[in-house]
């Protein structure tokens, strides 16, 4: 059994990573929550969950003006908050949020999660957020990080290499129990009015600017002149997501694209599972979990050849690479993937193999439980 027996948990509760960790986390430590987010997800692990207030006033969710505006005063909230708790651990995600105010609390031992942006995108448009970001990395006591880049990006902001440990965020377990047998998936691709001779291609990434998917809608105009029996299934929502749908409409591609909006990663699981070609045209990533999840059932990807991918996609050997925002390459690999039933199924079972020998959460979790430990009863 671990030395370290209660933690807090930081983070704003909303992402399918933190259902990964805390699931894993409650079955061995007692495990309370401490969020500025009023209505977080709810997770089947139940952990105890404290709801706390920056403002009496209900004021409008601005994330950006929230977290700078209220920083010294969430900092504060904070270090009251773990010094009634006296938890053995504090785990606080994100360097420039949580992990910041975690920071200026003074609190210790504290393990910082690396979510991404918070390391690879905001230091780069600030010298604030580089200053900020570089703060928080040194006072954690570890950083947790899920790729190459995100460990040089810390290194470069002033962390120390010796305390930045690497573990993809990824459970193929959990993925797989999701698994669907063959009548589900002929049902769902019929209520998505899929053919059984039409390819379909996902995009489940967000419909933020970092994720470019207007590259894809781009490319898919291009796609249609060529291949008819082809429909495209973009996920999710984001403050893109007008100017996406009106891009798809100058385009005449509506009746090629399905918009499903904000869906739960339970639907997106079913839905990768029932898809042929897996997209992202992001700018910017770490490991990205969505690829993983395709990866995991077999999806071929086609991504942009950004660090983060080529940490798992090897060109034409379990993936298809594309220079980022270039439509017309992207193009020409959705195409060949279309034309080509082999290739699809080699780059799937590949991509599968590839990811179940380098995302194995039972070798990966007992490294994060061993310094997790260390950190909570240091020699």
């Amino acid at each position: 059994m671990p030395t370290c027996r209660h933690l807090v948990y930081l983070s704003e509760l909303s992402s399918p990573y933190d259902s990964l960790f805390l699931s894993w986390l409650t079955e061995t430590y007692r495990v309370t929550c401490i969020t500025f987010n009023q209505n977080p997800v709810s997770f089947a692990s139940n952990p105890r969950v404290i709801k706390v207030r920056d403002s009496p006033f209900e004021l409008p969710r601005i994330d950006g003006v929230r977290i700078w505006a209220f920083t010294l005063g969430r900092s504060y909230l904070i270090k009251r908050l773990l010094s009634k708790i006296e938890p053995d651990l504090a785990i606080t995600n994100n360097a420039l949020s949580y992990g910041l105010y975690s920071a200026l609390a003074n609190f210790r031992p504290c393990l910082l999660f690396v979510w991404g942006s918070d390391v690879l995108i905001w230091p780069r448009r600030s010298f604030i957020f580089k200053s900020l970001a570089g703060y928080s990395l040194r006072k954690a006591g570890s950083i947790l990080v899920d790729s190459d880049v995100q460990f040089r990006a810390c290194v470069e902001l002033g962390a120390s290499s010796n305390k930045i440990i690497k573990i993809p965020w990824f459970d193929i377990n959990d993925v797989q129990n999701a698994k669907l047998n063959n009548g589900k998936e002929r049902s769902i691709r019929q209520d998505l009015g899929i053919s059984e001779d039409e390819i379909l291609v996902i995009s489940t990434r967000s419909h933020e600017p970092v994720y470019s998917v207007e590259t894809l809608i781009l490319a898919i105009s291009k796609i249609i002149k060529r291949e008819h029996k082809v429909k495209f299934l973009i996920i999710g929502g984001g403050s893109r997501t007008s100017s996406l749908k009106k891009l798809a409409q100058r385009k005449n591609l509506l009746d090629k694209i399905l918009f499903t909006g904000k869906t739960s990663r339970k639907r997106v699981l079913e839905y990768l599972q029932v898809s042929d070609i897996y997209v992202s045209t992001s700018l910017s990533d770490g490991t990205s979990a969505s690829l993983l999840e395709a990866m995991a059932y077999k999806v071929p990807p086609v991504v942009t050849d950004i660090s983060g991918n080529l940490e798992w996609i090897k060109n034409g050997t379990n993936g298809l690479l594309f220079p980022v925002r270039d439509f017309n390459a992207l193009t020409e690999k959705i195409v060949h993937l279309i034309k080509n039933e082999d290739s699809r199924k080699s780059l799937g079972m590949k991509a599968y193999r590839t990811v179940a020998r380098k995302a194995d959460w039972s070798k990966n979790s007992k490294l994060l439980e061993n310094l997790m430990s260390s950190l909570s009863n240091p020699k």
